[in-house]
């Protein structure tokens, strides 16, 4: 695989830098796949391995059921994902191909910047706000039950030795994928559900994985403080008596360990995980 990259990437104009940081990246990654298909680490390694080793955003397994009333499963690793409020939780690949995605070769690429139609509104807007650019589709596997595909998001263009790494990987991808230990897909989502059940420690406040477990109105709450609005004001935004602030105000001091308004802002504005500023509630100037 390396040999044929090396030999891809000098004749697109490639420098021996960028041919030494392919190499190095892509047989660490591979290597990990190969392993996570063998059931010896978790298959989530992987995709964040592949996702810093080719320089994308996020990276998106994803299993389409011939039966069209089973839905998509996905297993997903973005890298914004804890901080963000638009977070990946979907493939678009079956968007990109179309009609395609049940004839597609396993181990081609397929570019969504080379499709000759736009993706639906509602899909391109959300990846116009998370600021993705280009997205590559690669079939793993058709077989009579299911389609897996994965999918990787970035933020830029991709340069010709991006190009160069998923023409050769994609191969790789898929001749390692139908080897694959059987249920290791299954696994790693049940995997991924229980830990999403978790609250999400390491996150900020507002952020989407909600880890103070915020209710809706709580939420509001927190994001008005968060901008700068007074009590009086967030009363008239939402509409509320002046007694049901209080009560928001007196569950989310419980759920945050914040004493009073000012230490709530502190922790809404800081962008801190939330275990941080909670633990450190009380001793703020």
């Amino acid at each position: 695989m390396v040999g044929a990259m090396k030999d891809y990437v000098m004749d697109r104009g490639g420098d021996p830098g960028q041919q030494r940081a392919i190499e190095a990246g892509m047989i660490g990654a591979v290597a990990q796949w190969c392993e996570c298909l063998h059931g010896t680490n978790p298959l989530r390694s992987a995709l964040r391995i592949l996702t810093d080793s080719i320089g994308a955003e996020a990276i998106v397994l994803s299993r389409y059921a011939r039966a069209g009333e089973t839905p998509t499963r996905v297993l997903v690793h973005d890298r914004a994902r804890s901080g963000c409020r638009i977070p990946l939780q979907q493939s678009f690949a079956e968007l990109l191909l179309d009609g395609y995605l049940d004839k597609a070769k396993p181990g081609s690429t397929w570019y969504g910047s080379m499709r000759d139609e736009e993706l639906p509104a509602a899909a391109a807007m959300l990846l116009a706000r998370r600021q993705l650019n280009e997205l590559v589709v690669i079939p793993l596997e058709v077989s009579d039950r299911a389609i897996d595909t994965i999918e990787l998001h970035f933020t830029d263009k991709l340069r010709h030795y991006q190009q160069a790494v998923l023409t050769i990987l994609a191969d790789t991808l898929s001749r390692t994928w139908s080897n694959r230990a059987r249920g290791l897909f299954t696994e790693a989502l049940l995997k991924s559900a229980a830990a999403q059940a978790a609250p999400a420690v390491g996150s900020p406040i507002l952020s989407a994985d909600n880890p103070a477990r915020l209710s809706r109105a709580e939420y509001r709450v927190c994001l008005l403080l968060s901008h700068g609005q007074s009590p009086d004001q967030m009363r008239g935004e939402l509409g509320i008596s002046e007694s049901t602030l209080r009560t928001h105000l007196s569950n989310l001091y419980a759920k945050t360990g914040a004493r009073n308004l000012a230490e709530l802002t502190f922790q809404l504005v800081s962008d801190l995980p939330f275990e941080l500023t909670r633990r450190h509630a009380g001793r703020l100037a």
